[in-house]
């Protein structure tokens, strides 16, 4: 029984998807039909999860959350002051330092192109130019206490 509904979810699905695209390329919109199709599998599976989950946790005697915020937060939110994961950490440190190194590229490239004999005000463009390499130097600043010398307290409450 389980396999023919999920067999019936699933063509049902692939029908009203091929349906949105064709129907938005047809009428020259391909990028509607991705962020159609999109939205409708989000809202799509996310109803079906809820309603397993409300049914769920209504025969364990408690109440469901409401829908729209385990549709678009299903997981909770976090919790104050609580830490997050050592992988978030990385990412997070990660994208901070190539931020930061492509904004101090961008600045130095700016001070080095530039044709100093011609311009009328060097002191505004120097500044210009600084500005990008400020913005740079504090966000490889920041990767570095997140990757480097972040401590991780062992002592969480939650």
């Amino acid at each position: 029984m389980r396999v023919a509904m999920a067999t019936a979810y699933l063509t049902l699905w692939a029908i009203v998807t091929i349906g949105i695209v064709y129907f938005a390329v047809h009428a020259g919109y391909p990028w509607v039909a991705v962020i159609c199709a999109y939205l409708l599998f989000v809202f799509l599976n996310g109803t079906l999860a809820y309603k397993a989950r409300s049914h769920q946790l209504k025969l364990q005697g408690k109440d469901p959350p409401p829908y729209s915020r385990y549709l678009f937060v299903p997981s909770g939110f976090p919790r104050f002051k609580q830490e997050a994961p050592r992988f978030a950490h990385m990412v997070v440190g990660i994208a901070a330092a190539i931020t930061g190194a492509f904004f101090v590229f961008c600045g130095v490239a700016l001070a080095l192109d530039a044709e100093w004999s011609r311009i009328l005000n060097p002191i505004l463009v120097a500044a210009i130019c600084l500005v990008p390499t400020g913005i740079g130097g504090v966000l490889l600043y920041l990767a570095w206490r997140i990757l480097i010398s972040g401590k991780r307290s062992t002592n969480v409450v939650a």
